[in-house]
């Protein structure tokens, strides 16, 4: 195997190879699932009997959960306790040039994956749509930090689909062995910044991000001496030199070839994928449905009888908010988050002018309401809605009527309107 190193052509000293056995220990329990997730679950299975304690995983779609912390510091006690028992055994060996070459390898197209991953997701606009009906009309204090980033992220097509091409580019990059110090700026610029999004909104990513962001300083610090030299130093630099996995130019050209190949499909799979989700219920592309729209109700019968709109009723109805898809959020007078509101799937049949709630939990039918258009703006529902008969006369409004929206980008501002 031809194999040459730029980093050393001496042996490493005690703290380098050290450094290196530490974090080459540490990616194996970290980004090599199958090893740090059966260790770990070894682990935790025997604290919990040893300690009478807790420690399992739940999918939650966090990231940041208890588990994953103690996960976190099992492989940093781990990793140390390795790096220490290896130093004690392997005193002979000068340098690890070869197992470096391969973690390397690893480490460019793991981190270069979840780059095309993140990238593609912002520039097809699936990780960040754009702000439903229902988080428009949510008072702004009444936000998450992690709900006031996803509408900061979702309103700007221009800003998401730039940071999505700078994660893209960055993973393109670090597929090829002779970009992989640009790809790995790059990433590390563009994880940065992702990583304090997630620390200052507390998105539940931060310990992910922060890995990713620590795997593209390890191939900058790959080429750090050439990167001083030319940045700080201002001293030449040779060439770096070529690094093949095999001795035959043939089986090197084939292995260019199918990885160019591998790196078209997944691409176009990731281009493909995006774009049928972004077409389907919550994506920006997807159709709106017939209802669409903001209904506040102007008037509101319940069993016969006008409930006025008092601001701490638990009755009365504010407004009903059909968003894009089948999903349905009815506003209480007293309704100021996403966890007061009545939320439920909705089937509207427009030839019987008729729409039907149902349950997300069981699916159960809890309402039925026929409707009907009284000028341009007003509609009128009324029907059954668990098991009391309702009405109420609504004025209509969408996206459109929030200066949020209508504001829009212009290149000319007479004055700052910062509202």
């Amino acid at each position: 195997m031809n194999q040459t190193n730029t980093l050393t052509a001496t042996p490493w000293n005690g703290i380098t190879k050290f450094l290196f056995r530490y974090f080459f220990v540490f990616c194996a329990l970290s980004i090599f699932p199958a090893i740090g997730n059966i260790l770990f679950t070894i682990v935790s299975k025997l604290l919990n009997l040893l300690f009478d304690s807790e420690i399992t995983y739940h999918p939650s779609g966090s990231g940041d959960t208890l588990y994953d912390y103690y996960k976190l510091i099992f492989s940093l006690t781990t990793a140390l306790a390795a790096a220490c028992l290896w130093s004690l055994i392997d005193r002979k060996n000068k340098e690890y040039k070869l197992i470096l070459y391969w973690q390397e390898t690893y480490v460019r197209y793991y981190l270069g994956m979840f780059m095309l991953v993140y990238g593609f997701s912002k520039v097809i606009k699936t990780q960040f749509t754009y702000p439903s009906l229902t988080s428009l009309m949510l008072p702004l204090g009444n936000k998450t930090p992690m709900g006031l980033a996803w509408t900061f992220m979702g309103f700007s097509d221009t800003y998401t689909i730039f940071s999505g091409l700078c994660e893209v580019i960055g993973g393109l990059l670090l597929m090829y062995r002779k970009t992989r110090t640009l790809g790995a700026i790059v990433c590390f610029g563009v994880m940065l910044n992702v990583f304090l999004i997630n620390m200052s909104y507390d998105v539940p990513v931060k310990l992910f991000s922060f890995q990713l962001m620590l795997l593209a300083a390890f191939l900058i610090g790959l080429d750090y001496k050439r990167l001083l030299n030319v940045f700080i130093f201002n001293k030449p630099v040779g060439t770096q030199l070529n690094r093949q996995p095999f001795k035959s130019k043939k089986a090197n050209l084939i292995t260019q070839i199918v990885k160019g190949v591998a790196i078209i499909a997944a691409s176009g799979f990731m281009i493909y994928n995006g774009l049928r989700s972004q077409k389907m219920e919550y994506g920006d592309a997807c159709p709106k449905p017939a209802m669409y729209g903001i209904y506040e109700a102007e008037d509101f019968i319940m069993n016969n009888d006008t409930l006025p709109p008092t601001l701490t009723d638990t009755n009365r109805w504010k407004n009903i908010v059909f968003e894009k898809g089948d999903g349905v959020n009815i506003f209480k007078m007293n309704s100021s988050n996403w966890g007061h509101l009545l939320r439920y799937r909705a089937e509207t049949d427009t030839l019987k002018k008729e729409i039907s709630f149902f349950s997300y939990s069981d699916s159960t039918e809890v309402g039925r309401l026929k409707y009907y258009k009284t000028d341009s703006i007003h509609y009128t529902f009324e029907g059954i809605f668990k098991n009391d008969t309702i009405k109420l006369n609504t004025r209509r409004s969408d996206e459109k009527d929030f200066p949020l929206i209508s504001k829009g980008f212009n290149w000319v501002n007479e004055y700052p309107d910062n509202r």
